[in-house]
């Protein structure tokens, strides 16, 4: 072979294997992520990702990662690429360490790409000293996944965005097998008369009713609510499929006896068996937004 096929060989090999040519520009890999479809030749994300109508160039890049700022519901966020596919959005933390905490966990995934590292090492599971979920190599810590780290692509869904996450990361990395649960996943403890809802209308909640309550926070922050008010996570508030907007309701957590007063704002949830959708101010007072759900009983107080 003379040295002009040499150096293309060469070339060719090192862009297949970490996605970046010669010349340093990065280059689109063959690999994809569950749920991003190939158009043009370019891996692209769904519509519902911000990035594509926000953002034009990172403001950090790597070899195999990029980082992009933009906003989130009124939120700076950024958002890291792997091999040019989304993998996590960092949400601004109250002391404004989004960008910081993205670029930590580029450097780690830097580190690990450039040492091959097997991908059946990376894992989640659930921490309950911290009430987060930690993606990890080897057992050490990658990132945690909470109200400030969500997919791009969010389902509300801490546990759910979790998993998603580290098999993306884990296909990303050498087509792992994909798991199938979070390690250490807390699990719903409910009678099963709570299992599903036991109200038939909003007149049978002037004593109580009970069921399976759930929250919803980062993505939906900042906006409009179907009363029209703007949706503050933070707030005490919650949505309900019937009860008139303004209705006050206390909701108490099954599991360990604590209890919020909310006011209804919103519609939903729409997740059969389910009967409120508490703000993730509500469902952290009551112990609920470590777990995900659980069951409560709700009581109508008034307006």
């Amino acid at each position: 072979m003379d040295n002009k096929n040499c150096q293309r060989a060469v070339k060719t090999a090192l862009s297949t294997i970490i996605g970046l040519s010669i010349s340093g520009v990065l280059i689109a890999p063959t690999v994809r992520a569950n749920g991003y479809q190939a158009q043009d030749g370019e891996v692209t994300s769904p519509i519902h990702n911000v990035l594509a109508k926000t953002s034009t160039a990172p403001v950090k890049e790597f070899l195999v990662t990029k980082l992009y700022q933009h906003q989130w519901d009124d939120q700076d966020a950024v958002t890291l690429h792997y091999n040019n596919i989304p993998l996590l959005t960092f949400l601004d933390t109250p002391d404004g360490k989004a960008i910081n905490n993205a670029t930590n966990f580029a450097k780690k995934l830097e580190q690990l790409s450039s040492n091959s590292a097997q991908a059946s090492e990376i894992n989640v599971a659930w921490n309950a000293k911290t009430e987060d979920y930690v993606i990890t190599f080897a057992n050490n810590e990658l990132v945690k996944i909470n109200e400030y780290v969500i997919l791009p692509d969010s389902t509300e869904d801490l546990a759910h965005d979790a998993l998603q996450a580290t098999n993306r990361l884990r296909r990303l990395m050498g087509n792992a097998t994909p798991l199938k649960e979070v390690k250490g996943q807390p699990k719903v403890v409910a009678k099963k008369q709570t299992q599903k809802a036991t109200f038939a209308g909003v007149k049978n909640l002037r004593k109580a009713a009970q069921g399976i309550a759930s929250w919803y926070g980062p993505g939906f922050h900042g906006r409009k609510t179907a009363s029209g008010e703007r949706f503050n996570q933070n707030a005490l508030t919650a949505a309900h499929r019937s009860l008139p907007f303004g209705t006050r309701v206390k909701v108490t957590n099954l599991n360990n006896g604590r209890s919020v007063v909310v006011r209804i704002n919103d519609r939903g949830p729409f997740t059969r068996g389910r009967i409120v959708d508490l703000s993730a101010g509500a469902a952290r007072v009551i112990g609920l937004k470590s777990s995900g759900v659980a069951p409560v009983r709700i009581q109508i107080l008034g307006r």
